[in-house]
């Protein structure tokens, strides 16, 4: 059973819920916090990745306080201010 990352739409609770499909595509699954089952998908990226144009993620640097100007890290904040 694959896991989902979920926000309820009645409370705004997140949670990581492992279920069926099926459970996900009838609306099955009940927020922890208050038992609504108006669960939306939440898509998220790990922190430490970014796209960069392909289709390949490219891990950040470790510390991003020496990070050089061709840094990922770097070209993103670069094109976020932009």
């Amino acid at each position: 059973m694959p896991y989902y990352d979920l926000r309820c739409k009645s409370c705004n609770e997140e949670a990581t819920i492992k279920a069926t499909v099926t459970e996900k595509k009838e609306h099955l699954i009940l927020c922890p916090a208050c038992g609504s089952n108006e669960m939306a998908s939440v898509f998220k990226i790990p922190p430490n990745y970014v796209r960069s144009g392909g289709s390949e993620p490219v891990q950040l640097c470790a510390n991003s306080k020496e990070c050089g100007p061709s840094c990922p890290h770097v070209q993103m904040s670069q094109s976020m201010q932009a």
